[in-house]
C-alpha cells in the first residue's frame, strides 16, 4: 500500500467511496534523519499499511493537518501507541476523545523543525489547514487547500469534480475557495510556501506534481487571488 517518492518520502493511497463519489486520498509518511517517522494525515485504512510503515522506522508523531483529515487518528493511534498526536487547534473541541500532545502553528515542532518547515493558512477558519516543506527531498504537503484530480473511471466523480473546478488541473477547488474568508492571509502563506520553492507538491486528493511545483503554485493562486 506504501508508495515511496523520495529517499525519505512515502505515501500510503485510497480511495474512498462516499454516497455517489469515489474520492482519492493520500497520507504521508516522512523519516527524519534520526530515523522516527512522522505519519501525516492517516487515512482511516491505516491498519493495511501499518506493516509497512512499522518496517521503515518508529512512528514518533501522527499529524492531522487540517481540520477536516481527522478520520484516521483514531486507529493510527491504536495501531502507533507511543506517537504523539498533533493537529489544529480547533480539532481538540471536534475531537475530544483524542489526547494532542501540541497544536499546529507556524511554528514547527522541535521535534521535525531541523527538517520540515510549515505554514499555517490563515483566512480559512473553517479548514484550519497547515502546509508542510520537507527541506531535503524539497517537498511541499498540502491537504484541502489544492486539488490535482487528473482522471477518474468514476463517471458521478469526474462530474462532481469539474463542477466543484477540481478536475484536470493543479489548484483550489470552489469549495476551498468559498472557504477563504481573508484572501489576504491565505496569499500571505501562499507566498510563504512559494518563498520556500518547492519541486515537488504532494496533495491528499489527486496526482502528485512531481516537477515544476513552485511555477504550479504560482500559477494556481494567481487566478484565486
Amino acid at each position: 500500500m506504501l508508495r515511496q517518492l523520495d529517499q525519505a518520502l512515502w505515501a500510503a493511497e485510497d480511495t474512498l467511496k462516499l454516497p455517489g463519489i469515489h474520492f482519492p486520498v493520500r497520507s504521508a509518511v516522512v523519516r527524519l534523519q534520526g530515523g522516527g517517522l512522522i505519519l501525516f494525515s492517516p487515512l482511516p485504512s491505516v491498519e493495511q499499511a501499518a506493516e509497512e510503515i512499522r518496517a521503515l522506522g518508529e512512528v514518533r508523531a501522527i499529524v492531522a493537518p487540517n481540520l477536516m483529515h481527522h478520520l484516521g487518528l483514531a486507529p493510527a493511534a491504536r495501531l502507533f501507541p507511543g506517537a504523539r498526536l498533533y493537529g489544529p487547534r480547533g480539532l481538540r473541541e471536534k475531537r475530544p476523545d483524542l489526547t494532542f500532545a501540541g497544536a499546529l502553528d507556524d511554528a514547527p515542532d522541535p521535534l521535525w523543525s531541523a527538517e520540515i518547515d510549515q505554514v499555517a493558512v490563515g483566512g480559512m477558519p473553517r479548514l484550519d489547514e497547515v502546509a508542510f516543506f520537507h527541506r531535503p527531498t524539497k517537498t511541499l504537503f498540502l491537504w484541502d487547500l489544492c486539488f490535482h484530480i487528473t482522471q477518474s473511471d468514476h463517471f458521478p466523480t469526474r462530474l462532481f469534480m469539474r463542477l466543484n473546478g477540481a478536475y484536470g488541473r493543479f489548484g483550489p477547488s470552489r469549495v476551498a475557495r468559498s472557504l477563504m474568508r481573508d484572501c489576504a492571509a491565505v496569499g500571505a502563506a501562499v507566498e510563504r510556501m512559494l518563498a520556500w520553492a518547492p519541486e515537488r507538491i504532494v496533495v491528499a486528493h489527486g496526482d502528485v506534481v512531481e516537477r515544476g511545483g513552485q511555477a504550479a503554485l504560482e500559477s494556481a493562486f494567481a487566478r484565486v487571488l
